[in-house]
């Protein structure tokens, strides 16, 4: 029965061989959840070991380190198995138990029932325990961001083999990525995680109309299988010896591909995309990777490259900015009307765009009150010192001043947004990348005055600032 599992353990074991790292610790928390998971099936019926290991498999792809393959090896053990993190710790090292820490789900015992969360209701204990588990996540991910990258992994893994759950319950688990997990990809810009999950959300909302589209997408892309080699090879000759050290080119997710397809054709029946409309968009992303040099430079050369010695082959059609990487890159076509996304980077940028920000560096700015709120898309809205805040797309000033702090939330008067003469109102709707300061009202000890009406309920949208109100009239009524 484990044998096809010591062979996919291979993956990984091999890969770490190949780079002259240690395989001692992986080879333990192989051992170790093959073991606790002994006796445990998926609802497929296959063991239930496939499962971290898969997650694993993903993240030693990803060049993660042994600590984050153990983790994930292991992120099932503490919540399935009984085993403890003290165990984990003592076994391997503390940094592997926050990890797993971060992704157990917390279980009847651990939930306390919070009556000031308006959102949480011991009638639907499984629900408020859920919320409770992701806002665990987020608060435990700010003090050690790894943990993220595995539950971005083991979400993509449990996506892909959804199939044996009701279809009710694969749109639950939908919902509940895009509520928050993908926003919490896109916080620490992974790129990779984020469209993996998008990818996957996507076929399982289409299910029943994607077969065509799919086929349509494969055939587009085997067809041209000879022709991105063919590319690939060039590029690799008239590169040599040149600034680029790394070539690579890559399919565009089905998803996005729909997806810009939809900004051309309106509204388009997903089971009647043709191979001829796929020509429209870039159906390919090529990485040009240097180690060395100057960012102008390498595009200089690049440019003149594409011009001189790629004639025939490339042309250039466009200049862009990702409006997810925020990265400048060309849109480049074949002879084939074949189009390709060109980007150019270190390859040191390269992995931190795959991989995403999981130094620390920006995740304090993720807001567990908030994120659940935040969708797919956001703001990034800063305070007047600079610090920027993840915000969701409908906040007003007053949904600012509460994320802030609650008594600027109590206390607003007006808001001052990018430093101008004229007071915003607090129904006044942010905008990416404003900037804005929080004007409180103050009585004549210098304590903020709570300025609360009750028409405030239609000037914020999100959940912080309508429990904070809703706490506030609730106690106003009592008194």
């Amino acid at each position: 029965m484990y044998k096809e599992l010591d062979e996919r353990f291979e993956v990984i074991r091999s890969r770490f061989i190949k780079k002259g790292y240690s395989c001692n610790m992986i080879e333990r928390a192989y051992d170790l959840a093959k073991f606790l998971h002994r006796d445990q099936k998926r609802k497929d019926g296959k063991p239930y070991m496939s499962h971290p290991l898969e997650v694993a498999i993903i993240l030693s792809n990803l060049d993660f380190d042994a600590d984050v393959i153990c983790g994930a090896l292991l992120h099932d053990v503490v919540e399935d198995c009984g085993y403890t993190l003290e165990q984990i710790t003592e076994n391997f090292n503390e940094n592997v138990a926050e990890m797993v820490d971060c992704v157990s789900a917390i279980d009847k015992e651990q939930y306390v029932f919070n009556d000031r969360d308006i959102y949480e209701d011991e009638n639907f204990e499984k629900a408020s325990i859920e919320e409770q588990s992701f806002k665990k996540l987020i608060a435990l991910g700010k003090k050690n961001p790894l943990g993220f990258c595995i539950k971005f992994a083991d979400r993509v893994h449990n996506l892909r083999t959804i199939e044996a759950f009701a279809y009710s319950k694969q749109l639950e688990k939908v919902k509940e990525t895009e509520k928050w997990i993908i926003p919490i990809a896109k916080a620490l810009n992974s790129e990779y995680f984020y469209r993996a999950l998008k990818n996957e959300c996507f076929k399982i909302v289409h299910k029943d109309e994607k077969q065509e589209y799919l086929w349509q997408y494969n055939a587009y892309h085997n067809s041209n299988e000879k022709i991105i080699k063919k590319i690939e090879t060039k590029l690799h000759e008239v590169f040599l010896n040149s600034c680029v050290s790394s070539i690579s080119i890559k399919h565009v997710r089905e998803y996005k591909v729909f997806e810009d397809l939809n900004k051309i054709y309106k509204n388009i029946n997903i089971a009647k995309v043709s191979q001829g409309q796929m020509l429209q968009v870039a159906n390919f992303n090529m990485y040009l990777l240097y180690e060395n040099g100057k960012f102008e430079d390498v595009w200089g050369e690049i440019f003149h490259v594409i011009d001189t010695k790629l004639d025939g082959y490339l042309k250039i059609i466009d200049a862009k900015v990702g409006s997810f990487t925020k990265k400048p890159y060309l849109q480049v076509e074949d002879r084939y009307k074949n189009k390709y996304n060109l980007y150019v980077m270190t390859r040191g940028e390269y992995v931190i765009l795959r991989n995403g920000t999981l130094d620390g560096q920006t995740s304090y700015m993720l807001d567990e009150e908030d994120v659940g709120n935040l969708g797919g898309d956001f703001m990034r809205i800063k305070t007047p010192s600079g610090e920027v805040k993840f915000v969701p797309n409908n906040y007003t000033v007053l949904d600012f001043a509460f994320k802030l702090h609650r008594d600027l939330g109590f206390g607003f008067k007006y808001a001052i947004i990018n430093g101008s003469k004229t007071k915003a109102p607090p129904y006044t709707k942010l905008y990416d990348g404003d900037q804005v300061e929080i004007v409180v009202d103050r009585n004549l000890s210098g304590e903020v005055k709570n300025m609360a009406e009750l028409k405030w309920f239609a000037y914020v949208n999100s959940d912080l600032a309508k429990k904070s109100l809703i706490h506030e009239f609730e106690k106003r009524l009592k008194s």
